[in-house]
């Protein structure tokens, strides 16, 4: 079974726009995972060659997808990027079961034996539940339209997942990813049944929210998390 541990870096640094004002944020994370405590083994997908140079030459592995620093609108749709990153992990890597990190999640215990066994136990698509300040689930009405899949940690076993997100996203297109991911999830369980039913079938036991998160600290705590996505940093 091949299983993968995958980051994605893409992207040129412009500060006309608080969207690609980003990449400095991310280069911030990059160097607090090469300082982190501890290590998991991860691949990185790169697009831009100078990119692909730049991680290479920090130490990390890395495999190249596109030559120049983006596919698509930097501003426009800026996340498309990472859908690309999981599609092309699944399908043209051909993994089994894939998880993708943002740079500002960490590992912040030693790895666990059984991590991917933990996984495994709920959907072939897990991703933490975020309660955003503006409703992103417009679909939904005004119940629980704040509430979505975060991008930050994703995990997949089904090697149609990205491609059926994709194929959401084509029909949204906004420099968000996250909204497809919402609309998937509600569409494999017939609309949204609330964070609870969310709960037992997405919500990935081995990763938590810094913040934002809709569950109680109880079931936080109980999850016994190995990673902890700081959603733009410390």
């Amino acid at each position: 079974m091949k299983r993968i541990i995958m980051r994605a870096y893409w992207g040129e640094y412009d500060d006309g726009h608080r969207i690609t004002k980003r990449k400095a944020r991310v280069d911030r994370n990059i160097e607090q995972v090469l300082n982190c405590e501890f290590k998991e083994d991860f691949v990185t997908y790169v697009f831009g060659q100078e990119n692909f140079d730049y991680l290479v030459s920090k130490g990390f592995r890395c495999v190249l997808l596109w030559k120049e620093p983006t596919m698509f609108d930097a501003v426009k749709y800026q996340y498309r990027h990472k859908l690309e990153a999981l599609k092309f992990a699944m399908e043209e890597e051909k993994a089994d079961e894939m998880v993708h990190l943002d740079w500002d999640c960490l590992l912040k215990k030693p790895f666990p034996n059984d991590f991917w066994d933990r996984l495994g136990k709920k959907e072939s698509f897990q991703a933490n539940l975020m309660q955003y300040r503006r409703r992103k689930a417009t679909w939904r009405g005004k119940e629980d339209s704040r509430k979505i899949p975060n991008g930050g940690f994703c995990y997949i076993r089904d090697k149609n997942v990205p491609t059926d997100i994709i194929k959401i996203w084509e029909t949204m297109k906004s420099p968000s990813c996250e909204p497809a991911m919402a609309k998937y999830v509600d569409h494999r369980t017939d609309g949204w049944k609330g964070k609870e039913h969310y709960w037992n079938l997405f919500e990935p036991e081995v990763v938590r929210l810094h913040r934002c998160c809709p569950f109680s600290a109880e079931l936080i705590e109980a999850k016994n998390a190995c990673y902890t996505h700081y959603q733009g940093g410390r």
